[in-house]
């Protein structure tokens, strides 16, 4: 057994976040698959209502689900698009056809004052594993957001679930862009 610090740990879990990345891409398309063949059951029974049965519900409901199911089928796309809204830029985790963190950039930018010398390399490098964990967390709210959007349309919605994933698409996105945010705040407080 070796001597690890906290840096070696940090930096070897990090390999995973790629992978546990097509994982979330996956478990997001077959979710959206899933929300709009259940919208498409739920829109059937407005179409079948008879005389003497019940109102079934509201329309609100399936139809959040069928567009939330399309976002999720989507993600890298969607991700894509609100990114380009938000911080106004092209660049992209998923592009190429592979998964990317380092297109949205590293931590070791956000360190001015990195030099050559090892204790530099060393903080840039705890830096870059940081942020890579940033964006992956940002992934996550960002998904865990339309989970919460596609169940605030329906009956027994809890109040407030729409502002609630919201706060978590629009949080998930910085965070998966976060170097471009702490430029947004660095070039607001300070200039360009």
């Amino acid at each position: 057994m070796g001597n690890y610090d906290l840096q070696t740990i940090l930096t070897n879990v990090s390999n995973i976040i790629v992978p546990l990345t097509a994982m979330v891409l996956m478990i997001s398309f077959a979710s959206g698959i899933y929300m709009i063949f259940h919208a498409l059951t739920e829109m059937k029974k407005f179409g079948t209502v008879s005389m003497g049965q019940a109102q079934p519900g509201e329309l609100s409901g399936p139809l959040m689900q069928l567009i939330i199911g399309a976002v999720l089928i989507y993600l890298p796309t969607s991700t894509d698009t609100m990114m380009n809204s938000i911080f106004s830029t092209s660049a992209s985790i998923f592009g190429s056809g592979s998964i990317n963190y380092q297109n949205l950039g590293t931590g070791s930018t956000l360190l001015g004052y990195a030099g050559g010398d090892s204790f530099s390399q060393q903080w840039a490098s705890l830096a870059n594993t940081l942020v890579l964990y940033i964006q992956f967390i940002g992934l996550l709210s960002m998904i865990k957001g339309w989970f919460i959007l596609s169940k605030a349309g329906g009956q027994g919605a809890q109040p407030g679930s729409v502002a609630r994933g919201f706060t978590h698409v629009i949080g998930g996105v910085i965070a998966m862009n976060f170097i471009g945010a702490v430029n947004v705040i660095s070039n607001t407080i300070f200039g360009t």
